[in-house]
């Protein structure tokens, strides 16, 4: 029973001492934390607004598409 009781109080102290460390660096690790959520925030945002363009071009063609079809409208008149 002693014995289990001084494992207990090891694995206790152990504990403690490896808590300090991680408490001084809780602050570095939110910094951390904010910098790649808004890396990747605006990663996002770009792929976003590329999906965007890309969708455009796919729904309603390209400029030079309309011009295109356009002149083959006006052959088509003559």
């Amino acid at each position: 029973m002693a014995r289990m009781t001084a494992m207990a109080a090891t694995l206790g102290i152990v504990l403690l001492l490896a808590a300090g460390p991680a408490a001084a660096q809780s602050d570095s690790l939110k910094e951390s934390f904010k910098k790649t959520e808004k890396g990747a925030g605006e990663l996002f945002r770009g792929m976003g607004q590329e999906l965007k363009k890309f969708g455009g071009t796919l729904i309603g063609g390209t400029k030079k598409d309309a011009k295109k079809e356009a002149a083959k409208a006006d052959e088509k008149e003559k």
